[in-house]
Formats: C-alpha cells, structure tokens, sequence
C-alpha cells in the first residue's frame, strides 16, 4: 500500500520534469528525496493511521503478519473440528465414504473424540471385583444418528474410562430398527407402531439388555465408579431408585407416576431375565392404549418408569433373596447411587462420593413439567411470580397439562405386597456384602434420633444415629465391624430397640447372630419382612419385647377422654414412666407389654461381642437389666457396647445418678476406652481447632491433621461435658470398649454402689485453641480427638481401621 503511494508520487514529478525540460534532473532528485521521506514516515505510523490523501485506511505491520496467519489457522481448524464432530455450532454431513457404518453397533472407540484429550482419574483399582458375574461385561449406548454432540462425546468416553476391560456398544436408529428385526420380529410391528421416537428408545433398551445382557446407559450419562465394583458375581438386575413421596399427590405435582419411582437411564440385567421379558409384553400389548389425558403421563405408563417401576416391584417379590437357587434376583439400589440430580435437588448434591453414575438431563423429552428447572428459573417465569406475589394475584400453572375427567394417571398398578398389607418397597443396602431391606415409604415409618430411618435409607442406602450417612467410620461399622468379617468366628450382636433391623441385618449379612429386641408395630413389619425375604431367620432371634431393670408389666398405649395417647417411643416401651404405669392409669390403658429384664433372654453360653442400646433415655435401666450379662464369670463381657445416649431423656426416666452417672459406670465395669460421635465431638473439633482454622495459608499436612474426625476420644473428666453439652433430642454415640476393670465389681444387688470419689473432676473444654499447634501431636497429647475410635475396629477383611480418619 506504501510503495503503491510512493509510485504516484515519484511518478508526478518525473511527469513535471519531462513536462519543464530544463528542471528535469533536479526535478527527478526531488521526487527521490520526497519518496524515501514519506516511505520513512510510514515507517513511524501506528497500525490505524490517517492518510491525508484517502482518509481512514487500515495500516497493516510487516510484522504482525505471521501472527494473523496464526490466527486464521486457529479458526479454521476450530471450525473443522466442531464440522467433524457435529458439535453445538453446525453439523456437517460427510460423504457417504466417510460415514460411519450402519451396523448391529459401533465400538465407542470409534467415535468418541475429547478436546485435549482424555481425562484419566486415579481409582483404586485394587477394590475393584474382576471376578466372573452373571450379568455380561457390556455396556449399551443409542442415539439417533452416528454424528454425535462433543459434550455427549465426553459423557460417553466416562465409560471407556471407567471400564476398560467392557465392550461398549453403540446403536443409531437405523442399527436400532435391523436389530429389533432380526432378534425380535414378534415386537416389530409394535416398535414401528410406538407414536414417537422417545418410546421407541424406551422399548429397544429393554429388548437389547433382554437379548445380550449388559448394561444400558442414555448417552447423557456420566460414569463415575467401575461397574465391576458395583455389580455383585451372582447379580441378575439391577436398578436405582429415582425419587419417592409421602403421597400420590405430592408425586403427581413433581410429574412422577408412581410415589416410588424406578429409574431406567441406567440399568443392568442378565440376558434374559423375565423382568424384561413382562415389560416387553406390556408395551406390545399397550401400543393404542390411554392411560390418561396427558401424553407425557402415557409415554411414563407404556414404556417409561413408570410401568418399569410395576414389574421391578413384582419380580422382587418374586424372586427374593432367601431364595438361593432363583437366579433371577432384583437389587434396587439407593437413590445416591444412580438418581441425583445434577443441580443437587432433595438434598443430594452432585458431588457425593457415593455416586456411581449421574444424569446429567441434556436432552429432557418432556414437553412440559418433569426436572425443568433452567424454566422454571426464567426471566419471564420469575417476573410473573414476582408480581402474583406482590399484587396477590393466583399464578398461572404453566407446566400442568389439563387432563380428562377420570382420566388421572395411575400411582400404584402393581405392588411387591398383598394390597391389604403394609406397603414396603427394597432397597440394596451400603454395606460389605450388600443386603436389601424392605421399606416404609417416606415419612410412613418410624424415627429414630429425630431421623426417618426408611427416607435415610432409600436416599442413601445407610443411616447413623445425629450424623450425616456418609461420615465415617459409620456408627455400623465401628460396632458390627468390631465383631469381625464374614468369614471371622460367628459372635453375637445383641441389639436392643433394633428398630427396622438396620444393624441387626448388617451383622447378619456377615455371618454373625444376633439378639434383637423391638416392639413398634411399624418397625417390627420392616424388620421381619426384611428378614424373610435375605433368608436370615436362623441367624436373628427377635422378641417384641421392651426391656428394663425387671419384669413387669407396662402400660405402651393410653385413652384419657377421647385422646389416645400412642406417642412412638411410648409404643416401643421406653417413654415417659408416667405414661407406662399402668396401676395409675387403670382403665384408661388399652394396651399393655410385658417388661424384661435383658439378662434373663440371653443364654449363659452365648458369647456376646457387641451391644447395642438404642432406648430413648432408658439406657441405664437396661443395663443394669443386663448386669449379669456384663459381669460374667464364665464368658467374657461383651467387647464393644454402643449407647445412643440422651442425657435429658436419661434423666427424665428417673435412673440414678443419670447419664453421667451412667458413664461413670460403665467405666468401673472394665469399659476404659471410650470414644463418641455426634453434635459434642463436632463441638469439640471446631473448639480446639478454631484458631488454627482462622489463621490462614495452613500447610497440607496441618490440613490433612485438621481433617474433621467423625469419633473423639473420651476421658473420664470430659464425661461431664459431654452429658452438659449433648442437645436435648439427637443422641451422642457412645462406643465404650471393654479394657479391664477400674474398679472391684459390685454386687448385683448394688445398682448403684460405684463410688465416684476415685473420678477426676470434670473440666470444661477450653474455648481457646491458642495452645494447639498446626501439628497433630497435640491432639493425641490432649486425649481428646481421635481420628476414629480408639478400639481397633475390624472391617471386613479384618484389618484395623482405627487410624483410618474420617
């Protein structure tokens, strides 16, 4: 552009020199003179200049060249990319050469492509179980066209990943369609005839895990554990819970079909298994049929959860545990493992260790209703909202699609029970080896510690007492694992107020027996049910008994007027001991229970490793029921004893010396070791480790010392505190361990002969951490924290975890 300039003008002046003749040389000089000047200026221009000549004009730098280039290839590689890999942008359609071919399926390695490359995380794979399964190492993944999303692509290569010794196949409609003709030409007519494509996905997911076995996974799920670690040798299908409610209604309103809900984004099966094979034949048989006024309830009831959910709970039913030559069982797994929701709805969030694979919702189906949250959240959504509220005008219900009269969707067309009968629906249990229980629904069952132990269950597939379920070492796994694993010497759990069975069971499903007692009608039907149906009846003995310092028999329900008093912890029999004294309610009790003493219902003989005391404040009662129990001659004491202790409840049942004359007590008997969990050792932790959390830039090895344990350490002169600071209605866990005597055992007789002289007087915690280095020495100097329980607790294979951390 420069030179171009410079020409023009050297060009005039030798036009004007030719033109005057004379001045001709001098004239040619000037115009060199003048060109190299104005070339020189150029030189000195920034890169946007104003000419005087042509006005604004683009002034390019020799040297900024190379970097445009650059540039351009940058973009032009960007835009090949996103055109190969029909991403968000634009898809391009390749010739037909290049295509990939319309086969049975695709290896996943073939298509999945990451920016920058694959991601590969550190897993234990020690942990992993390679061995032989019934349900084939095959994963199954559709989608309408071989031209898949990036953002899919990545979600996809999560199974490569994850699984590397599985085959992994892809299928795109038009392989979907060749494989429902070749393996199944008597459901053909019916796939054709489905009203829609997402029904279609619905029915071929069912017959290609019917036909090859594997697992099914939609395309915009993510995995996050090895499936060999998930999947159990003798599995045969297994599917994850979605949601549940307390009512039909409630359900509705979130746009679910049934109050507990399978989910089918993800499952796994043995080929052939008759689940499959029925909710083939369903969606066959209800190609034409109406279910309701609303299209999207009839996609749920035909070939969605919602009739998936039915034949699940039937063939659970069917095919029990306790039945060991069925191969055709059913493991629903809590709702953590498969069902959270990316954006952490019902209290679940999105990064929970627990979580095996997560939905990610990129493609949702519904027209209208289901997860949609980015609509609810709207602009236009919350302007509305905002001003029904402010001008106190009823909200318009977009999302809730005007149905038929009579036309509602069916909330329970099949169920695992007698419809007469208590509703229960199983879950597979979190534990080592996993068990299922049988389940209230959502707030139908009892509480436990202020919890809904079935909702904890379901959610999570564990409960602890005051504790979030996923701390650990759990609650369970302290007191079962301190008896051994499955193939330790069979001991004794003895479990009083077991509830619904959840440690009774954990103890039983590693081969140990156990002792239970229970009274609460609604615990009781879980509890049995739940052990019918593992086939643990020779292993737990269970009395519907309450227990207490002596027999005798106890008012457990009321009538005062036209009021029935049937509070819970009254109808298990530890309640307030005015309710329960029948001689002064007379008539007005209208139902009684015979009161034991402990002892009396453990044989002599039976070596008792644990204990477990979960009584709402009657701890010390039932104890001194169990006295003899605890200071046999002829066996040992039991090693480990629980207590899920209330200080104020403890109180209230009038026993002597209350709960920190409790504790002292048990101390005398042998139980020196003593360590707890729960809102008094969190206390504890923040307390002492205040000031070095507050100070900032601690060191990784002062952070992974500061860790927050889930058990302290409790030395005789914190019992104090712990009783003076345990709140009102959650328990602190107690896990006394069995060391030697600290003082001559008393006479039976003697309840509360323990003199308490020899104690040390209690101190208050000191608030200031100012003595605390970012060390971990001086917590194990002080006594007070410990990573975990200072007994060494045996896990499954027997190795100690009590150095294991939180």
């Amino acid at each position: 552009m420069y030179d171009q300039d410079a020409t023009i003008e050297s060009a005039a002046a030798y036009s004007a020199g030719t033109q005057y003749g004379s001045r001709g040389e001098a004239g040619a000089a000037a115009s060199q003179l003048q060109q190299q000047q104005r070339q020189q200026t150029y030189r000195e221009l920034p890169l946007y200049s104003r000419s005087m000549k042509s006005g604004w004009s683009w002034r390019t730098l020799t040297r900024t060249r190379t970097l445009c280039q650059l540039l351009a290839g940058l973009v032009a590689l960007t835009v090949i990319f996103h055109a190969a890999s029909c991403g968000f942008f634009f898809c391009i359609r390749f010739p037909r050469a290049l295509e990939f071919p319309h086969d049975m399926y695709h290896d996943i390695r073939d298509i999945y492509i990451l920016a920058g490359g694959p991601r590969w995380m550190s897993r234990a794979n020690l942990e992993v179980d390679k061995s032989p399964k019934l349900i084939p190492r095959i994963i199954h993944q559709t989608y309408k066209t071989s031209s898949i999303p990036s953002n899919l692509k990545v979600l996809m290569h999560s199974w490569r990943q994850q699984n590397e010794d599985w085959e992994i196949r892809f299928y795109d409609d038009e392989a979907c369609l060749r494989f429902v003709r070749w393996e199944f030409p008597e459901y053909l007519e019916a796939y054709q005839a489905l009203a829609n494509n997402i029904e279609r996905s619905d029915f071929f997911r069912y017959m290609v895990v019917l036909r090859s076995g594997g697992v099914y996974a939609d395309m915009d799920v993510e995995c996050r554990k090895p499936l060999n670690s998930l999947i159990m040798p003798r599995d045969t299908l297994i599917v994850g819970w979605e949601n549940e409610f307390s009512s039909a209604e409630e359900a509705r309103n979130r746009k679910y079909v049934r109050k507990r809900q399978v989910l089918q984004w993800t499952f796994a099966a043995a080929p052939g298994h008759p689940a499959l094979r029925d909710m083939c034949d369903h969606i066959a048989r209800s190609v034409d049929r109406k279910f309701s006024g609303n299209n999207n309830f009839d996609t749920l009831e035909r070939t969605g959860p919602g009739a998936f959910t039915d034949f699940i709970l039937k063939h659970a039913k069917l095919h029990p545990l306790s039945k060991k030559d069925d191969p055709w069982n059913v493991r629903v797994l809590p709702k953590v493992q498969f069902g959270v929701h990316p954006m952490g709805l019902d209290d679940m969030g999105p990064d929970s260790p627990d979580i095996a694979v997560q939905h990610h919702f990129v493609g949702t189906w519904k027209k209208k209703g289901g997860w949609g949250i980015a609509r609810q959240l709207s602009p236009a959504r919350l302007v509305k909202r905002l001003l029904a509220y402010l001008f106190d005008v009823e909200e318009e219900d977009e999302d809730v699609v005007e149905e038929e009269d009579g036309a509602l969707p069916i909330m329970e067309s099949a169920l695992p029970f007698d419809r007469q009968a208590k509703q229960l629906y199983p879950v597979s249990i979190t534990w080592q080896p996993p068990f299922t229980m049988l389940l209230d629904l959502k707030g139908h069952g009892d509480l436990q510690a202020e919890s809904d132990i079935a909702a904890s269950l379901t959610a999570w597939g564990r409960w602890q007492p005051a504790l979030a379920p996923g701390r650990g070492p759990s609650v369970a796994e302290a007191l079962v694992g301190s008896l051994g694993g499955k193939d330790a010497e069979r001991r004794v759990l003895v479990d009083v107020g077991a509830g619904n069975g959840y440690f009774s069971l954990a103890a039983a499903a590693r081969g140990h027996d156990v002792i239970a007692f229970e009274l609460s009608n609604a615990s009781l039907a879980s509890f049995e049910a739940s052990t019918a149906y593992n086939g643990f009846q020779k292993a737990i003995i269970l009395h519907k008994v309450p227990l207490g310092h002596a027999d005798e028999e106890v008012c457990i329900e009321s009538q005062i007027g036209h009021m029935r008093l049937a509070a819970l912890e009254t109808s298990r029999g530890y309640g307030h001991p005015q309710v329960h004294n029948r001689s002064a309610l007379g008539a007005n009790c209208v139902r009684t229970a015979q009161r034991r003493r402990g002892a009396s219902l453990v044989p002599e003989d039976v070596e008792v490793g644990a204990l477990r005391v979960s009584v709402t404040g009657w701890d010390g009662w039932v104890l001194e029921g169990l006295r003899d129990l605890m200071l046999r001659n002829n066996t040992p004491p039991p090693g480990v004893v629980l207590l899920e202790l209330q200080p104020a409840a403890v109180r209230q049942s009038g026993y002597e010396g209350g709960a920190l004359g409790l504790l002292r007590r048990m101390h005398s008997w042998g139980y020196t070791d003593v360590s707890h969990s729960g809102a008094v050792c969190d206390e504890r932790w923040h307390n002492i480790t205040r000031s070095i959390r507050l100070r900032g830039a601690i060191p990784m090895a002062t952070q992974e010392a500061l860790k927050q344990p889930t058990w302290c350490t409790l030395p005789p002169d914190k019992f104090e505190v712990v009783v003076a600071r345990a709140p009102s209605k959650l328990p602190e866990n107690i896990l006394f361990t069995y060391k030697a005597p600290s003082a001559p055992a008393r006479s039976p007789q003697a309840l509360s002969g323990v003199d308490m002289a020899h104690y040390p007087a209690a101190s208050n915690i000191s608030r200031s951490s100012s003595s605390v280095s970012g060390m971990s020495e001086p917590f194990a100097a002080e006594g007070t924290v410990a990573a975990s329980p200072a007994v060494p607790v045996r896990g499954p294979s027997g190795l100690s975890i009590a150095a294991a951390g939180a």
